[in-house]
């Protein structure tokens, strides 16, 4: 029963954030089109700027051990090229290929992420988390736009993926808080509280404005695309990979992150590169984001409980 407990306040916390959006959202205070430029300074403002924070104020001992950080290039790229090779036989319409695979190897790692080790380890450094963004999300993007270039009846090219990837906001606030994390630069007092104030709203917002974005709409023409996706989101790739990493001694924050990076749901992010590539049906990829953050709770729930119950979180 105390693992049970334990198990709900680490996950609800963060889904009720997500339920109080959405009933915002139903109640007329948000709708698509605020939820949508929220988003957008989610995307460009606040969890760049507590990915920023949280490395900045890193213990640079943290940086010592590449272990986790191979880890995650290894599995996202395995996750990756498997996908690539499955994913086409089971879907037909080549608009949505793309689209699921980016469902799939993709998950809410920063925002969902920082939301549960925060419930799970209060008061506890996130600078592995964060960290581990500086290589996760470089992957994700690049890995994103050539699974939806390639499906969507388009020549990939080498130069655009380079030029999203380094404007993305995520990997400028983390090489920035990098360098000056290495270099030892440090803030006057009044400027670090500014940026700490602002980075502490990020996980709240974001959550929230995720539930008030989440609609329902076209489920039906797309059963057979969300089911293969929600089944390898959830379930499939985090029982791939999570007895490999417990194999490999990952244990407590290290393998929290890797739950986090394999089993946590879709991101918004996924439905905005899907709707800016032409030819692919962003419309799946709005589903795949709301099938798979409702699912999760559920599937989270499970997993927590489990390496709870084995001693390993």
């Amino acid at each position: 029963m105390d693992t049970f407990v334990t198990t709900l306040n680490i996950v609800l916390p963060s889904f009720l954030l997500i339920l109080l959006g959405l009933l915002l959202r139903l109640a007329g205070v948000l709708d698509q089109p605020g939820c949508d430029k929220m988003n957008t300074f989610c995307f460009h403002v606040l969890v760049p700027t507590m990915v920023f924070y949280n490395i900045y104020t890193a213990d640079v001992a943290s940086l010592t051990d590449p272990r986790l950080l191979l880890f995650c290039l290894a599995s996202v790229t395995g996750a990756f090229l498997l996908l690539m090779l499955l994913v086409p036989r089971l879907v037909k319409d080549r608009s949505r290929v793309g689209v699921v695979i980016q469902g799939v190897f993709r998950s809410s790692f920063v925002v969902l992420g920082m939301g549960l080790a925060s419930s799970m380890y209060p008061g506890r450094d996130m600078s592995i988390i964060a960290i581990a963004s500086t290589v996760v999300a470089p992957l994700f993007n690049a890995y994103a736009v050539v699974a939806l270039e390639v499906f969507s009846q388009q020549r990939p090219d080498p130069g655009k993926i380079v030029r999203d990837v380094v404007r993305n906001p995520l990997i400028i606030a983390s090489v920035l808080a990098l360098a000056l994390l290495l270099a030892g630069v440090r803030f006057p007092a009044v400027i670090d509280t500014t940026i700490k104030n602002i980075s502490g709203t990020a996980t709240t917002v974001s959550l929230i404005i995720l539930g008030g974005g989440l609609t329902f709409q076209g489920i039906g023409s797309y059963k057979k695309e969300l089911a293969v996706a929600t089944a390898g989101k959830l379930v499939l790739l985090p029982m791939l990979f999570l007895p490999l990493a417990v194999w490999m001694g990952f244990r407590e924050m290290e393998l929290l992150c890797l739950l986090i990076l394999f089993a946590s749901p879709s991101t918004v992010t996924a439905s905005i590169m899907a709707r800016n590539t032409p030819g692919a049906d962003w419309q799946l990829a709005s589903q795949i984001v709301v099938f798979s953050t409702c699912l999760s709770v559920v599937s989270l729930f499970g997993f927590i409980y489990v390496l709870l119950g084995m001693g390993l979180l």
